[in-house]
């Protein structure tokens, strides 16, 4: 069995979601354990659920109906370091790097 470091396991855990296959057909296609990568997924705190909560702006600003989203600019900002994106990324991918931000 190949041992996988902590960075190892967060990128093959975060593939799986990009993939946008099962987490049992992704550990078939790439001779991983199933039971294990969901134990290792839950020990490094990855949700399963793309959700991530968000606390409500203290501005005032117009809502925006969720059918927009999709398109909108997305423009994040830390320290000095700005992302812009021209379409909503991945949300699975866009919620670990915002925990790696934080």
């Amino acid at each position: 069995m190949k041992r996988r470091s902590k960075e190892d396991w967060q990128e093959l855990i975060l593939r799986q979601a990009e993939s946008g296959l099962s987490a049992q057909q992704f550990c078939r296609n790439h001779d991983v354990c199933p039971k294990y990568f969901s134990i290792r997924k839950k020990q490094l705190g990855l949700r399963s659920s793309a959700f991530v909560p968000v606390l409500p702006s203290t501005r005032n600003a117009p809502e925006t109906p969720i059918a927009t989203l999709k398109s909108a600019l997305l423009i994040l900002r830390h320290g000095e370091c700005c992302l812009h994106f021209e379409a909503m990324p991945d949300a699975t991918w866009l919620a670990q790097l915002v925990r790696e931000l934080a």
